[in-house]
């Protein structure tokens, strides 16, 4: 007969009863560490290597500016154009301000790095099926924050609503159903964006900021240089 004995213990329950913070500036006045140096070397190579590759040239200042810029129409453009090669029915594409993270970038080679720090986040091109009633809303709310980057679609800022709004050339029809592109931070309700979260969407699995090297690479490869100009797709009311 075999006979097995359980111990039960009781173990008073540990926590956290004070803690206290320790900010640690690190700057040039501290050594690096030079094992570590030593270890991240052959990576910090390849990733050197791979962002100082020249994808393609522009022939203008592209420059980050409120209600409409060449550097937010070339992000929205290479955004659509992406979009429209998944889901032809595509017609509008609109990139949050903030989401553009480099204020200027000089006229000549374009880098792959540059890419990487105009899109720094693996934002993913989302494609959402918004009525005409919630388009308009879209393009209300954008219109109170004095303007972002949007290709396909057009509208003019009066008394910060979106008025004479056009969408691929035709007026906005509130009983319309429209595709379009977007990052999923905005899709998923971002930047305040709460009402576009109910809607259908599909999640591309395409990187906003693979679009955009694509879309430099695509003209490159036809010996064409970026040229986006202003083309007064947002403007307010005179």
């Amino acid at each position: 007969m075999a006979m097995a004995t359980f111990l039960n213990a009781c173990h008073k329950p540990l926590f956290i009863s004070s803690h206290t913070n320790q900010f640690y500036t690190i700057s040039n006045r501290y050594a690096a560490d030079s094992s570590m140096v030593q270890m991240l070397r052959p990576y910090k190579i390849g990733v050197d290597t791979q962002m100082q590759v020249v994808i393609g040239y522009s022939d203008v200042p592209l420059t980050k500016a409120q209600p409409e810029s060449t550097l937010g129409n070339f992000m929205a453009d290479a955004q659509l154009k992406k979009a429209q090669s998944i889901d032809k029915k595509v017609v509008g594409s609109v990139v949050n301000y903030g989401g553009v993270r480099l204020p200027y970038v000089a006229p000549g080679a374009l880098t792959r790095g540059k890419m990487y720090e105009l899109m720094p986040f693996d934002n993913v091109l989302t494609i959402v099926e918004m009525p005409g009633s919630d388009l308009r809303q879209f393009c209300d709310f954008m219109a109170v924050r004095k303007g972002w980057p949007i290709s396909g679609i057009t509208y003019v800022i009066k008394d910060k609503t979106a008025a004479n709004i056009l969408v691929d050339g035709l007026p906005l029809n509130d009983n319309i159903v429209y595709k379009i592109a977007m990052g999923d931070y905005i899709a998923n309700g971002g930047d305040n964006a709460d009402f576009i979260r109910p809607l259908k969407r599909k999640n591309t699995g395409v990187f906003i900021r693979d679009a955009m090297i694509e879309y430099v690479e695509q003209l490159q490869a036809k010996n064409i240089h970026l040229h986006p100009n202003i083309e007064k797709r947002v403007k307010y009311a005179e």
